[in-house]
């Protein structure tokens, strides 16, 4: 019986030895918040396909997981955050000729959130013009909603009355009289707004919001459907917020570096497994394409016939960014308008602008589109209109 003992013991520590599990720990967002649920889905296919541990660490919001990244002092080098937070967090770098974005680096974009404007329905509000002169709570400081907000209340002109209240409070607020309406940045369905319409003493409703003044230039159209809330009579035309896992590579070993990578890897492996089994917004979620160039081992030597006429078919575009869907769009890139080209890849249409003869003059209108608003531009190559990532077109 001890020969057993010990031998069942000595198994088990050559197992725990030989089966080790990397580690990290990512700030997510409050408790019940789909952040919250996205880490724990992940968490899960990691952990069984990996063998890493992904701790969910709950926090206040975006705003709030971007200061602890930031923080010299914080031990925190992994998030989740708002895509437009980060923009915004870009362009003051840009305007205090400051570097506090610099070591952020984004591992990948998961689903989008939806911008949800909710009010009473004796309310009389309908849109977000009606919006003026009224009482709108925000969400607090630590959380990405406030920024969103800022942006929206910028860009359309809509004069409302800023109230910063957590999203804890915002219903009782709204309830009370204290706000008109309230916006709250989540992937729907949201647990907060998850209320059976019975127990409903004014019932909900939430707002359309349309590009008025054309204020979501760099936001994806979105639809929040009458199937995500029981109180909801019908779809409603909103727009949506990309959630970005981000690092601090400052911060980063080189041993987290890897794992981070690893982390990447084992998401867009499990990405179908994720999409049956995680919340409904992973079916969002766009596989990241960042223009790697993916070297030809053993290629044949090309005569110099075949390398002129290849030359001749090739097209350079400059990729901004990718969407669930296609429409014709226009960007503004250093004061210029362009129409977009767009191309199917990897399961989601890709937003390319210009067309160049060659990589350098290419890679020349990639450095004004990143600093026209789109720091992830990058040079892709066409050869016929298809897609191509040969390693010799990019030299």
């Amino acid at each position: 019986m001890i020969f057993t003992n010990r031998f069942v013991a000595l198994v088990f520590i050559a197992f725990t030895i030989q089966v080790s599990y990397a580690q990290m720990t990512i700030l997510s967002g409050p408790e019940n918040g789909s952040y919250s649920y996205f880490v724990n889905d992940m968490a899960e296919v990691l952990a069984s396909n990996n063998h890493i541990v992904l701790n969910n660490k709950t926090s206040g919001g975006s705003a709030y997981n971007f200061k602890m990244l930031m923080n010299p002092q914080s031990n925190f080098k992994m998030a989740l955050i708002q895509s437009d937070y980060l923009s915004l967090m870009q362009a003051k770098d840009k305007i205090n000729n400051s570097q506090n974005t610099h070591s952020i680096k984004v591992v990948m974009p998961l689903a989008t959130e939806q911008i949800h404007l909710i009010a009473k329905k004796s309310s009389g509000l309908t849109c977000l013009q009606d919006l003026n002169n009224k009482r709108v709570g925000i969400g607090n400081e630590d959380q990405g909603s406030s920024s969103t907000a800022k942006n929206i209340k910028d860009r359309s002109k809509i004069n409302w009355l800023t109230n910063h209240i957590g999203f804890d409070q915002l219903l009782k607020k709204l309830y009370d009289g204290n706000i008109e309406a309230g916006l709250i940045v989540g992937s729907a369905p949201m647990a907060l707004l998850d209320i059976d319409p019975q127990i409903m003493v004014d019932e909900l409703i939430l707002l359309e919001l349309s590009n008025f003044n054309g204020w979501a230039k760099y936001y994806e159209s979105d639809v929040i459907s009458s199937l995500d809330y029981a109180w909801l009579e019908r779809d409603i035309a909103t727009f949506g917020v990309r959630t970005l896992l981000v690092v601090n590579e400052a911060k980063l070993s080189e041993e987290e570096r890897q794992t981070v990578e690893d982390i990447k890897i084992g998401i867009i492996k499990a990405l179908p497994q994720l999409k049956q089994n995680g919340h409904p917004k992973w079916k969002t979620v766009i596989i990241p394409d960042e223009g790697r160039v993916e070297r030809i081992v053993n290629t044949a030597v090309v005569s110099q016939k075949n390398e002129k006429s290849i030359a001749n078919e090739v097209k350079y575009r400059v990729q901004v960014y990718s969407r669930n869907y296609e429409r014709n769009e226009e960007l503004t890139i250093d004061e210029k308008i362009y129409s977009t080209y767009n191309y199917f890849y990897k399961g989601a249409y890709r937003y390319t602008v210009g067309e160049f003869n060659t990589f350098s003059e290419a890679a020349r209108f990639q450095k004004s589109c990143r600093s026209s608003g789109y720091p992830q531009a990058f040079v892709v190559a066409f050869i016929n209109n298809e897609r191509s990532t040969d390693a010799n077109l990019f030299k």
